[in-house]
């Protein structure tokens, strides 16, 4: 990740505020330790004919990578220390995304504890939920509250272990 001049700071955030998002997801992954994880993103959408423009972006910021979908294409910065150090060094300068920035530096900086406890995970699942309600997010598959019932589910799932007494009393 590159270092930025005064004056790239405030093109990066007027770019991110006009034509950027800061997105906070939640996914289904059964290789996590919750089945969930807490993706965090930062995109810059333009049209494929301005596709040079995100490459150069991409150039400039030193990290992340472009993507056609549809019509547009999206520079895309996913790599959570990079989102972190971009966002802490764009925070200052945002103003319609400062509250989005904010939540998911939030999140980054208590991710690692959401490993050990589960109600730390909720928590950030919650801010998640807050970040996509300032955002004008079509459509979301997985909630917080969707989260809390799959871990309520396989908290009821769990299968007891079996004792040596047990064992040794035929039970």
């Amino acid at each position: 990740m590159n270092k930025f001049t005064p004056d790239q700071l405030l093109y990066l955030a007027g770019l991110i505020d006009g034509d950027g998002s800061i997105i906070a997801q939640l996914v289904s992954r059964k290789d996590y330790t919750w089945e969930f994880q807490i993706r965090l993103t930062v995109q810059v959408t333009q049209l494929k004919k301005r596709r040079w423009f995100l490459e150069e972006l991409q150039k400039e910021i030193g990290a992340g990578s472009v993507r056609d979908r549809d019509t547009v294409s999206d520079y895309i910065l996913t790599e959570t220390s990079n989102v972190y150090k971009f966002l802490k060094d764009l925070q200052p300068h945002l103003r319609l995304k400062q509250k989005q920035a904010n939540l998911v530096l939030r999140i980054i900086e208590q991710l690692p504890s959401s490993k050990a406890s589960k109600e730390i995970f909720l928590e950030l699942c919650n801010v998640v939920d807050h970040v996509a309600t300032l955002n004008d997010t079509k459509k979301r598959k997985y909630t917080a509250e969707i989260v809390a019932a799959k871990l309520k589910e396989l908290k009821e799932c769990v299968v007891p272990v079996e004792t040596s007494e047990e064992t040794n009393s035929g039970i």
